[in-house]
């Protein structure tokens, strides 16, 4: 709504010169003195043809002038009702400097100057009187002008901080709204407990991964690694023991997978790792070194009394599908178990 005002209020203003009206108005002024002055000096010297020169010259500029304040006037932005007397007083003097033209001859003729001199010296002061009237009306509205424009340039600043404000809040909110996604992201793709990639993390590289081995030619392998008997630990120890399990188990398989590997916690106890270029016989030394990793972790670093092992199953090759990749590693880790647990096998 500022904006709208300001808008209107400079189309209304910027459109009004007036600077330019008042100097129009103040030149015009200057003449009616000097066409006084001219009419004093015929007073004196009746018979001077310097004097009949300037009166010519007054009665044909005068009413240029009154021209000129007419379309100043009606070019500007003031009220038509606030200046139509004056203009109509100024269009009535120039009717009767017409007819004073017209005296002005026969006086050069040899008639009598008085009739002349009266009704110069009545057009002097209406030139005078109006002129005073539209020059306080000029001075008014600029008056008015400078006050309406320095109160919206100020409610303009008002808005313009307003405004810098908001973008700073709503900078914040973003920023803000950021950190949430992210934080939600990885709530969403990450396990809490163990801070590894969840089941939603690991299928987000699987396909590419899938297409990446079929484009190279080279093995993609995957491992689902299950604990042992994690059922009875939660039982015996507790859940709080299981959890720290779990953690301490999570830290050891980090330790051993490779930056490009993609390790996952996919269920309770069950954990996987995802490989690019890797064949069986590099999988199979992956998972022996985990499960080997696993199985010495003492009772003081798992903080419970109790050791842990695992059963891994291995699976490798160029799987276009990956849930085909996963199904043969899934049927692996079911024969490591099914073989007496603590092992490695291959599907």
């Amino acid at each position: 709504m500022a904006v709208a005002l300001y808008n209107f209020h400079a189309r209304q203003y910027m459109g009004s010169d007036y600077t330019s009206l008042v100097a129009v108005v103040v030149r015009s002024q200057s003449h009616a003195v000097m066409f006084r002055n001219a009419l004093e000096d015929l007073r004196k010297r009746p018979g001077d043809p310097d004097v009949f020169s300037r009166l010519e010259n007054f009665l044909w500029r005068i009413p240029q002038h009154i021209d000129g304040i007419s379309f100043s006037l009606q070019a500007n932005q003031l009220s038509k009702s606030d200046y139509h007397a004056s203009l109509a007083r100024l269009q009535d003097v120039k009717e009767r400097m017409s007819e004073m033209r017209q005296q002005l001859d026969g006086i050069i003729l040899g008639a009598s100057p008085e009739k002349f001199l009266h009704q110069g010296q009545v057009i002097e002061n209406d030139l005078a009187l109006t002129y005073s009237m539209l020059e306080e009306l000029v001075h008014s509205e600029a008056a008015k002008q400078r006050i309406v424009m320095e109160r919206l340039g100020r409610t303009i600043s008002v808005l313009i901080f307003m405004i810098l404000l908001l973008i700073v809040g709503l900078l914040i909110s973003l920023f803000k709204l950021k950190r949430k996604h992210h934080k939600v992201m990885q709530l969403s793709q990450f396990d809490e407990l163990t801070k590894l990639g969840n089941r939603r993390y690991l299928l987000s590289f699987a396909e590419s991964f899938c297409k990446q081995s079929q484009r190279s030619g080279c093995s993609l392998g995957l491992i689902l690694m299950d604990i042992d008997h994690f059922k009875y630990v939660n039982d015996t120890f507790g859940h709080p023991a299981g959890d720290q399990i779990l953690r301490v188990f999570a830290g050891a398989l980090k330790d051993e997978v490779r930056e490009i590997d993609v390790l996952a916690r996919i269920g309770g106890e069950e954990f996987c790792v995802l490989m690019p270029d890797t064949d069986v016989d590099g999988a199979v030394k992956l998972a022996e070194r985990l499960r080997q990793k696993v199985s010495d972790l003492t009772q003081q670093q798992l903080g419970v009394a109790t050791s842990v092992t695992m059963s891994l199953g291995v699976a490798t090759g160029h799987e276009a599908i990956f849930k085909h990749l996963y199904a043969r590693a899934d049927k692996a880790l079911y024969q490591a178990k099914t073989n007496g647990r603590n092992r490695v096998e291959i599907g």
